[in-house]
C-alpha cells in the first residue's frame, strides 16, 4: 500500500521551504465544485477574478487535503491560478484518496482491476480538466502536477489526454506501463517532468526508470529528475526544480 509523506516530514520540509515576501495569494476558503470534483482556487500575485491567468492543476497525496498540498504548489513571482483538487473518496485515517478504498480499497485489487480503476479516475479528472480550462480561459493549456497518487493520475493524463495539458510533473508516483500501448493516446504528447527520491521505499526508483524508458520509446518526451537519499518525500531541492521548471512552462 502507498503511505502518506510522514508528519513529521512535512514540518521540516514546510519550514525549509523559503518565503515568496512580495508574492500575492488570493486562497479561497470556501470549497468549489466542478465536473464532480471539490477543489480550491488559489491566485498567485493579482486579483483573484482575474481570467486568463496560466492555470495550473494540483493533485494531493493519500490521505491529505487540498490545504494541506497548497504549499507544495505555491511562491511564483508572476500572475497564476491553481487550482488544487480534492480526492473524491474518503480516506480511512484523514484527508482524502482519488482512488477507492471500500468496500475494497484499490491497493488490494488484481493489476486488471487496479488498471480499471485507475483509467476510469483518469477519465473523470479529465472531465474536470476540460470544465476548468472553459472555466477559467487560461492562454494556454494547463499544467497537471501531482504527488503520490496525484503523480500517477499525473502520469495517466499526460498519457492518455494529451490534447489537455501543456506538461505534467509527477511527483513519488508510478503507473502501469499497459497504457502505452495503446496507440492512439501518442498524438503530440505533452512533455513529463518527473521527481523522485533514490531510496523511496513505496515507488523503487529503478520502477520509475523503467516508466520513463519506456514513456521514451513510446514517441514521449519525458524526463527523470533523481534525489539522492530521498524517500517518498518532497524536500525543498525538489519543490524548488519543479517550481523553476513550471514556472518555465507557464511564462
Amino acid at each position: 500500500m502507498r503511505t502518506l509523506i510522514q508528519p513529521a516530514c512535512l514540518l521540516v520540509i514546510a519550514l525549509a521551504f523559503p518565503v515568496f515576501a512580495d508574492a500575492q495569494t488570493n486562497t479561497g476558503s470556501e470549497s468549489l465544485t466542478l465536473a464532480g470534483f471539490t477543489y480550491k482556487e488559489k491566485v498567485e500575485n493579482s486579483a483573484a477574478g482575474t481570467k486568463d491567468l496560466p492555470l495550473v492543476i494540483a493533485l494531493h497525496w493519500s490521505g491529505s487535503t487540498p490545504d494541506e498540498f497548497s504549499s507544495y504548489i505555491s511562491g511564483f513571482d508572476q500572475p497564476v491560478r491553481i487550482l488544487l483538487v480534492q480526492g473524491r473518496y474518503t480516506h480511512p485515517k484523514a484527508g482524502y484518496s482519488f482512488y477507492v478504498r471500500s468496500p475494497v480499497s484499490y491497493y488490494d485489487m488484481s493489476p486488471d482491476d487496479k488498471m480499471s480503476n485507475l483509467l476510469r479516475e483518469a477519465e473523470e479528472l479529465s472531465k474536470f480538466i476540460e470544465a476548468a480550462t472553459t472555466k477559467y480561459s487560461p492562454k494556454k493549456k494547463p499544467i497537471i502536477i501531482g504527488a503520490s497518487q496525484g503523480g500517477d493520475l499525473s502520469y495517466v493524463t499526460a498519457i492518455r489526454y494529451v490534447s489537455l495539458i501543456s506538461a505534467a510533473f509527477p511527483l513519488l508516483a508510478t503507473f502501469d506501463e499497459r497504457i502505452l500501448q495503446d496507440k492512439a493516446t501518442r498524438k503530440k504528447p505533452a512533455p513529463i517532468y518527473a521527481y523522485h527520491g533514490t531510496d523511496d521505499p513505496i515507488v523503487p526508483i529503478a520502477t520509475v526508470k523503467q516508466h520513463i524508458k519506456a514513456l521514451k520509446i513510446a514517441g514521449y518526451k519525458a524526463q527523470l529528475h533523481e534525489y539522492s537519499g530521498i524517500k517518498h518525500d518532497i524536500p525543498k531541492s525538489m519543490k524548488a526544480d519543479y517550481m523553476k521548471q513550471v514556472a518555465k512552462i507557464l511564462f
